[in-house]
């Protein structure tokens, strides 16, 4: 373990269970956490999965005080913010960044070079398509039941979030809903419905930028949603 510690700059200060593997030239900063087993507590909806594993590839580099659960994925030349929470089930691609305070929950995917800046959650089950940015404080959500004494877990209906999207700061995503490629969603807005691919979308809730001219589908295909949008137009 000593030469494990010295050849991947692991600081004396970090806590690495056994089953965590390192590639070559990663740094692993103060008081980092790598390989944490999951919560079973009784309270919890959902059980996690517990799995003895942990893989991290090449050059990563991990902030302080970041948590990494045992059973994710690192790809190569990834970066991890201080204090940022990457939960089980994580497979993150190549060349992303996760910024400080971002929390990944159970079985988020990032495929290559996706960034998300400080202070947002990713949901469980969220897939997020290469090359997309996400900006600082977004919030996604996988669950919109209402039944919350007797809360159980039947499954998560998580957002999707396609190809080199650009998700402004303070957005909120809610469960299901499918955001296409190459798609833009203003600072702050609220998403509840289907975004066409390369649609730029504002506002609270979500609309449609006017002047976007491309056949709608799906909610947006709404005959009050096309006609306010022709309006606008003029």
């Amino acid at each position: 373990m000593g030469d494990v510690f010295r050849a991947r700059r692991i600081s004396i200060n970090a806590a690495v269970a056994p089953w965590a593997t390192f590639g070559e030239g990663c740094i692993v900063r103060d008081f980092a956490l790598i390989g944490r087993l999951p919560s079973t507590h009784s309270s919890l909806a959902r059980q996690p999965s517990v799995t003895h594993s942990l893989t991290i590839g090449k050059c990563v580099d991990i902030g302080p005080h970041a948590i990494i659960y045992a059973g994710a994925q690192i790809g190569d030349d990834c970066l991890i913010g201080d204090a940022a929470s990457i939960r089980e089930g994580v497979i993150i691609g190549s060349r992303c960044v996760v910024g400080r305070h971002v929390t990944l929950n159970y079985d988020v995917v990032l495929e290559d070079e996706v960034r998300i800046q400080d202070g947002t959650h990713i949901t469980g089950g969220c897939r997020i398509g290469r090359g997309t940015f996400i900006g600082v404080g977004v919030v996604t959500a996988n669950d919109a039941r209402r039944e919350i004494v007797d809360f159980e877990f039947v499954g998560a209906n998580p957002p999707t979030i396609g190809e080199r999207c650009l998700i402004g700061s303070g957005a909120c995503i809610l469960p299901g809903v499918r955001i296409g490629n190459d798609a833009i969603i203003g600072a702050g807005a609220l998403v509840t419905k289907d975004v066409p691919n390369g649609a730029t979308v504002l506002g609270q809730p979500a609309r449609l930028r006017p002047g976007w001219d491309v056949p709608l589908t799906g909610a947006w295909g709404d005959p009050i949603v096309v006609r306010a949008l022709q309006d606008a137009q003029g």
